[in-house]
Parts: C-alpha cells; structure tokens; sequence
C-alpha cells in the first residue's frame, strides 16, 4: 500500500523535478539556487552551492563525491545527504561542475 505522503512526494518530483543520470540511472530532482547568504566582512555574498532535493528511491546511496548529470550540466554532492522525517526525500548541497 503506497503512503498519502509518498504519493505527494511522488506528484511532485513528476511535475516540478528535473531529470538527470544518477550511477546510470533516471533520476528526478528539485534544486534551488544558491542555498545561502554568507556575511564576508561587510558584504553578504552567495555560497557556491546550490541546494538540491532528490527521492531516496532514486538514489538510495547518495553519498559526498557523488554526481548527477544532465544534457547541461553536472552536480556533485558537496555535503553529507539528509533525510527528512519522512524518510522519503534527501536534502543535500551540490556543486555545479
């Protein structure tokens, strides 16, 4: 039996995600741009990072170091994925190769 959430979870990602090629694989996820405003001196700059959501059942062993691809460009996983509460979803910061 699928869960109301996973099936939101599941619209979503098929409505809004992008797709890309995780370990050879299709894969769809969110990403935002950049994830966070850091105070250097006194200026507010931009990280590098971009923030990404992507369904563990797409990339159940998401790790650093990790990449995924699309027809433009490549992600690289920057930081330690995050599970939500739910257990459906990572949140993980990204680099743009």
């Amino acid at each position: 039996m699928t869960l109301p959430l996973k099936k939101a979870v599941d619209s979503l990602f098929s409505r809004c995600g992008t797709i890309g090629n995780y370990q050879g694989r299709e894969v769809l996820f969110l990403l935002t741009e950049p994830d966070e405003i850091v105070g250097v001196g006194f200026v507010n700059a931009h990280t590098n990072t971009h923030f990404m959501k992507i369904r563990i059942s797409d990339a159940p062993d998401l790790a650093v170091g990790d990449t995924i691809e699309t027809d433009a460009v490549t992600y690289r996983v920057h930081t330690e994925p995050v599970k939500d509460i739910h257990n459906l979803i990572w949140s993980v910061d990204v680099l743009c190769n």
